[in-house]
């Protein structure tokens, strides 16, 4: 059922069948031309719900663009079946030149390796839904970059780049209205996965600039791409960057009594809850893992430049040590 938030803002609700974030909040703007904010995975479910909401709101894509805040499949899947032959697909430059990678995903794979992750549940990744999903076809998108400005309702949307989640997240930015669209960037009802990513040094620096850059924004209404708002968005970013300070504390604890752990070691002797599932890392998906690990890299990567962590490699596998 389509929400109206305020104004010509409308969400729809968009169901993510067996993925522990459970759905996606697709944001339309409705004026002479309209825009539809991230789609969702390219699943019928997800299609069929984002059709329907369309039409409980009277929108054509004929008259219709697409923004994509950033390149994971729950956001763009959808993207080139919705879009009409006059559509223009919006997604920032770093993020479309990382899904048109051929090398993307056989870099990521080497890495995972190096990180320990054994190799027959890395062969399981592909039928995840976030790479069975993904958008299929050429993707002819539009790149965008930081300041640029998209006029759709007679809002003035700004093109925020938030990098950190993934090498380009954007947020929409109405500064008159103090309208964020935040995609990933904040959530506040779960925290971010921050992960590593193939030609990216430091992910979580990234990421905890990009959340004091948004601090520095007065918004009155946040708009995340996933559950529900609480709070307000300072008490929020304060909240996110202590969550990764007691991760960092945590790992840290574990390197001083475990020294030369690959990060899936690492990984496997942390703290995790996934709604529904054991609490033991043997009773995770192996998508989950993958973002777990992923997110034990990104945390070391961060450490590595300041002198927290050492790494030696060791027969092709990363191993760390507390300094």
């Amino acid at each position: 059922m389509v929400t109206h938030i305020e104004d010509n803002i409308f969400s729809i609700p968009v169901p993510l069948p067996k993925n522990p974030l459970r759905s996606l909040n697709s944001y339309l703007i409705r004026g002479e031309r309209n825009l539809l904010i991230d789609t969702g995975f390219r699943m019928p479910e997800c299609r069929a719900a984002l059709e329907e909401g369309l039409r409980e709101l009277g929108v054509s894509m004929q008259d219709t663009d697409i923004f994509l805040t950033h390149l994971h499949s729950d956001h763009t899947g959808l993207a080139l079946e919705l879009a009409s032959p006059g559509s223009t697909v919006f997604i920032s430059e770093k993020d479309l030149s990382m899904l048109r990678s051929r090398q993307r995903v056989s870099l990521m794979m080497q890495r995972y390796l190096m990180s320990g992750f054994p190799q027959d549940e890395l062969v399981q990744l592909p039928n995840s839904p976030s790479w069975k999903y993904a958008p299929k076809g050429e993707l002819g998108f539009a790149p965008v970059s930081g300041g640029d400005t998209l006029h759709y309702g007679g809002r003035r949307l700004r093109v925020v780049m938030t990098p950190g989640h993934t090498p380009g997240h954007a947020c929409l930015y109405d500064a008159e209205a103090e309208v964020m669209f935040l995609g990933d960037h904040v959530l506040f009802d779960i925290t971010p996965n921050i992960t590593s990513w193939p030609g990216v040094e430091d992910s979580l620096g990234d990421y905890i600039h990009s959340l004091m850059d948004v601090s520095c924004y007065a918004v009155r209404l946040p708009l995340p791409a996933h559950r529900s708002v609480r709070g307000s968005m300072p008490e929020r970013i304060g909240e996110i960057i202590e969550h990764h300070g007691a991760r960092i504390r945590e790992m840290l604890d574990i390197l001083d009594g475990r020294p030369g752990v690959t990060p899936y070691e690492l990984a496997a002797r942390m703290s995790w809850h996934i709604r529904g599932k054991s609490p033991g890392w043997e009773g995770f998906p192996v998508a989950q893992k993958w973002f777990a690990v992923g997110e034990t890299c990104a945390h070391l990567e961060y450490l590595l430049p300041r002198g927290r962590v050492g790494r030696r490699e060791e027969n092709g596998v990363w191993r760390f040590f507390s300094k």
